[in-house]
């Protein structure tokens, strides 16, 4: 012990280098059974040592997966944050879901798709694009409410604002020689002396030429009173319209003439007699033939596509 005790260091390296003479077996050991080691845990090593099929079944997959990729659903929002809600008529409404309208009939996604503001109460009858249409009228007719390029055709704008008929200024008198020649005064022009026309001439009136084209005697006998109600067509040289007087009465005039309102600028349009043409100042190439017209409304044909169109009051 007492040599140990002098020689104490000496001692404590022998002991160190022994531990590490047995450390370094150790690890030559386990180097050498390495193979083994993981060859026990390698359960898929074909024990003939050939290679088997592959599984394609998973490498299937994999391409489908890569070929239709996932996709991130598109949420109008913020992050972390509600999408907007709007209280209306009682309840609250979700712009993005469901099918309950904000601005009926407009349905919620077209206002969405141009970016409108759907929380103002009154942007239906707003024009964003400064075109003269409103959002209803671009909606009605597939136009771009953010586009001033896109929008509904300028005939929309127009407005049946009142007609005028022109008073008829003759009268059928009767016919002094039972059918040859046929008696017509002007009556709001006593400057102008009666005329005797005999059928198939033409006569002005109101600046309009007609012609004579049929006759028909007839009576009516009224307490023991037998009335001449002969009648004389005559037909419109320009419009081919017929109109028939009646012996000694005065009928309404078929001279029409139609005043329009243009929206777009606020101004009337200079007045159209039925029969002619008209254009709009917005679109001087497009021509329009008034076709007909009531109180209630005027009916429009487009020349270049000959489509009908009803112009309201």
């Amino acid at each position: 012990m007492e040599w140990i005790k002098s020689n104490y260091d000496r001692v404590a390296l022998a002991v160190v280098a022994l531990i590490c003479l047995l450390l370094c077996a150790l690890s030559v050991s386990w180097a050498f059974a390495f193979s083994d080691f993981f060859a026990e845990r390698n359960s898929k090593k074909p024990k003939d040592g050939k290679v088997g099929a592959a599984e394609l079944a998973s490498l299937s997959e994999g391409g489908k997966a890569l070929a239709n990729p996932g996709k991130w659903n598109p949420y109008d929002g913020a992050m972390l944050a509600s999408r907007v809600y709007i209280f209306k008529g009682g309840e609250l409404i979700d712009p993005f879901e469901g099918d309950k309208p904000l601005h009926p009939p407009v349905p919620n996604d077209w206002l969405i798709k141009y970016d409108l503001d759907y929380s103002q109460n009154n942007i239906l009858n707003s024009d964003p694009d400064g075109d003269g249409f409103t959002v209803l009228e671009e909606w009605k007719t597939g136009a771009d409410p953010t586009d001033s390029k896109s929008m509904p055709p300028y005939w929309s704008k127009l407005r049946l604002s009142n007609f005028e008929r022109i008073p008829f200024k003759v009268k059928f008198s009767g016919t002094p020689d039972g059918g040859q020649t046929f008696t017509i005064n002007f009556i709001d022009d006593r400057s102008k002396p009666t005329g005797f026309l005999e059928m198939n001439e033409t006569v002005k009136i109101a600046g309009v030429p007609y012609t004579l084209v049929k006759y028909e005697a007839k009576t009516v006998t009224t307490n023991d009173f037998e009335k001449d109600v002969s009648e004389l067509t005559l037909e419109d040289k320009t419009t081919g319209e017929k109109i028939v007087l009646v012996c000694n009465q005065i009928i309404d005039s078929p001279t029409i003439y139609a005043v329009f309102l243009n929206l777009l600028d606020g101004q009337p349009l200079p007045k159209v007699k039925k029969g002619d043409s008209f254009t709009m100042p917005q679109a001087p190439d497009q021509s329009f033939l008034l076709e007909d017209i009531s109180d209630e409304k005027a009916v429009i044909v487009n020349q270049a596509t000959g489509e009908k169109l009803e112009i309201l009051r």
